[in-house]
């Protein structure tokens, strides 16, 4: 006991010998690879420590995933009390690695290092570690066979359900409950369990290429079924007697095209192609017999339609139910009796809750709505088998999340039975109702900055975040997650006085700001669905600007009078008045992709043309077309339009059709080639404005990162 070693930081001291972290006479719960890595930080404090080096030091016996580091970080900030944003221990060094920003001083102890069982908290993992030597492989699937990293968390969090309230044959989940956490690199976007409940069939991303896996769930056994190709899987069913497996797959990118449906042994073999075009939702008949799916041929009399076909071949394929644009359908799944499919139809471009939760007789074509319940959106649905209801992922708006949810199939009443932050996406019910499989969604975007004049320097993270917008005084506001709270946030661009502005029961987005720095808009769907709003940039006089059909901001004109917008429901041009008058369409189809001028008189339009996309710049007065640019690479797609301030370039992000390899360009309006600023590498950038740049044109602002899914194992459930 008289040679232990300490390191002391803060009001923390990490013991070396004990292997634990105590906060005053309290431990603070680690899990080994959260000391480890800990503890090589503090013995490098001021230093940056590469990723690299942290793999190598936390992991010497494997190779594993970046995301491990991450992933781990934010639990060790979390028990900490640190944040990323303001870091008083950890700080991270973009796309190098982290530094630990404390003042460590190390010195010999003992009685500090010994612990009182008295006093302190019992130790628990926060995330249980992995298996030794059973770990995540680097530029391999995540989940391969026998090193596969299964981790269990006991959710503090609640999944609850009223037993008084609920219908006959509805599952309870008992509280609180172990949760099973299949996955942790965000890369399992597909899961379902086999009707037996003891394995679960998977599709994994690395990169540009997806794969095919089954996971038997006893022994954490892992088998490839189809190995990684550069297709993008849609959608998963496994056969009642679980001898087959059915996917959609199509080529990247996602969206570019429509899903073939295969069939295939579970045991592996040549796929077999049964229906073409598709969305990507399927469902089997419990005899195995028929197979239901999507197609949407996007038509305004026909934007989407369910359809029916034999299971073992494709043939006698049948057109069941469609639904005009902007309504579409979403998952569908065959009753256990094989007469109905229960299905989702609606649109979620205006923020509100206008998805319904119906099914259709197979036979004769009847449509029942299954409950007066409206949603959001919703993602996926689930059988219970003895048919007295449904279980759905959906969102019902003002919530923040997708929970599952039950509908009773008697008398319609929804009932949501997850009560935690926590987005969840699919659902897989074993035969028996008692085992349940979702994925659950987190985004996990970072605010960027950049220098436009130096495309060597390194971007310098700000915070969490998604769409971004610069002032005329160089403050930033953005807006938080998709999940969790969505607000509206300002910060300087140096990264300091970062404020909340909004906290309201919906979702803030899409923020700009007025010439005269004087109003910030913003849309939000706080009373019901997503319109314009108003305040001050302190965050007061927060005021709705538009009640007719709203959208999203995208610019003040210059005289103050107008706010222009994106509709979100068809995607139009409008105007709102900012003294009175009424709300008007400036252009009804300006296609997908659009750029308002600062001149709130030119709109750019991006086309594709021979093979080839292009930059049109017409005027908005008399339509007429004033200029046509070129990016300087016809393979690669631009994305990310944007005016400079000044309104003498147009600003853009060129990408390849994967979304591998992204590019900043600047395209002047009196030069004829564009200038390359920047290499942004292959990270996601937020759909909706995730691109800003500054008014100097000496900076811009990238939200960049992923959407993580993860597989979860949910047991427990009691019919």
């Amino acid at each position: 006991m008289e040679g232990k070693h300490l390191y002391r930081f803060g009001e923390f001291n990490l013991c070396v010998e004990e292997r634990n972290l105590r906060r005053g006479d309290r431990n603070i719960p680690l899990t080994p690879k959260m000391y480890d890595l800990l503890l090589v930080l503090v013995q490098n404090p001021d230093r940056i420590v590469e990723k690299e080096f942290l793999l190598r030091s936390v992991w010497p016996d494997s190779f594993v995933e970046e995301g491990n580091i991450s992933f781990n970080i934010r639990q060790l900030r979390k028990a900490l009390g640190d944040s990323a944003q303001e870091p008083m221990y950890i700080e991270t060094i973009p796309r190098r690695g982290y530094r630990f920003v404390a003042k460590v001083e190390n010195v010999s102890a003992r009685d500090l290092c010994e612990i009182d069982a008295v006093a302190a908290e019992p130790v628990e993992s926060v995330v249980p570690d992995t298996v030794a030597r059973t770990r995540w492989v680097r530029a391999r699937p995540v989940l391969a066979v026998g090193a596969f990293a299964m981790l269990l968390a006991v959710m503090g969090s609640v999944l609850w359900l009223s037993r008084g309230t609920v219908a006959h044959g509805a599952p309870i989940l008992s509280a609180p409950f172990a949760m099973e956490k299949l996955s942790t690199d965000g890369m399992v976007f597909h899961a379902v369990l086999t009707p037996d409940g003891k394995t679960m069939v998977y599709t994994h991303r690395n990169g540009r290429k997806q794969s095919l896996w089954l996971r038997q769930l006893e022994t954490s056994n892992n088998i490839q079924i189809i190995p990684p190709t550069e297709n993008f899987y849609g959608g998963l069913a496994v056969s009642p007697d679980a001898a087959t497996v059915y996917f959609t797959r199509g080529a990247r990118p996602p969206g570019a095209n429509q899903l073939d449906i295969y069939r295939l042994p579970l045991v592996g073999g040549v796929p077999q192609k049964l229906a073409e075009a598709t969305q990507g939702w399927i469902s089997l008949s419990s005899d195995g017999e028929k197979i239901s799916y999507v197609r949407c041929p996007y038509k305004d009399d026909e934007f989407c339609s369910l359809w029916i076909a034999d299971a073992a071949d494709g043939k006698n394929e049948r057109k069941l139910i469609s639904r005009p644009r902007p309504l579409r359908i979403a998952d569908n799944k065959i009753s256990p009796d094989g007469r109905k499919i229960a299905f989702a139809s609606g649109q979620s471009w205006n923020g509100s809750n206008e998805f319904t939760f119906m099914e259709v007789d197979i036979e004769n074509g009847a449509e029942r709505e299954l409950t007066p319940q409206k949603f959001f959106n919703i993602n996926y649905i689930a059988w219970l088998p003895d048919q007295s209801g449904l279980l759905v992922t959906a969102l019902k708006m003002p919530d923040k999340s997708y929970r599952i949810w039950h509908v009773s199939a008697a008398n319609g009443e929804a009932i949501m039975l997850t009560a935690d932050s926590e987005t969840y996406s699919r659902l897989s019910l074993d035969a028996a109702a008692r085992t349940l499989v979702s994925t659950r969604i987190e985004p996990d975007f970072k605010l960027n900055i950049y220098q436009t004049d130096d495309a060597a320097a390194l971007p310098r993270e700000l915070s969490d975040g998604t769409s971004v917008a610069f002032a005329p005084d160089q403050k930033i506001f953005y807006s938080t997650t998709m999940t969790g709270d969505q607000e509206v946030w300002s910060i300087n661009a140096d990264g300091t006085d970062q404020r909340q502005l909004t906290n309201s029961p919906g979702g803030d987005s899409a923020p700009i700001v007025s010439p005269d720095n004087r109003s910030v808009f913003f849309a939000s769907n706080r009373s019901g669905e997503v319109q314009v709003w108003r305040m001050a940039p302190d965050g007061s006089n927060q005021t709705q600007v538009t009640t007719q059909e709203g959208g999203y901001p995208l610019r003040v004109s210059p005289d103050g009078q107008w706010v222009y917008y994106r509709s979100g429901l068809h995607n139009t041009l409008r105007r709102a008045p900012l003294l009175g008058g009424q709300e008007e369409v400036v252009l009804s189809s300006p296609g997908v992709d659009f750029a308002l001028a600062p001149d709130t008189a030119h709109i750019a339009l991006t086309r594709r043309q021979n093979n080839q996309y292009i930059f049109e710049i017409v005027s908005l007065g008399d339509s007429r077309i004033e200029k046509t640019f070129a990016p300087p690479d016809p393979a690669m797609r631009p994305a990310y339009v944007v005016w400079s301030h000044d309104g003498a370039d147009l600003v853009y992000v060129l990408e390849d059709e994967g979304r591998e390899n992204r590019s900043l360009w600047f395209q002047s309006m009196t030069e004829p080639k564009p200038r390359k600023i920047a290499d942004l590498g292959a990270t996601e950038i937020f759909e909706l404005a995730g691109f800003a740049l500054s008014y100097d044109a000496k900076h811009f602002v990238v939200a960049q990162g992923n959407w993580n899914h993860d597989a979860v194992l949910i047991k427990g459930l009691k019919p």
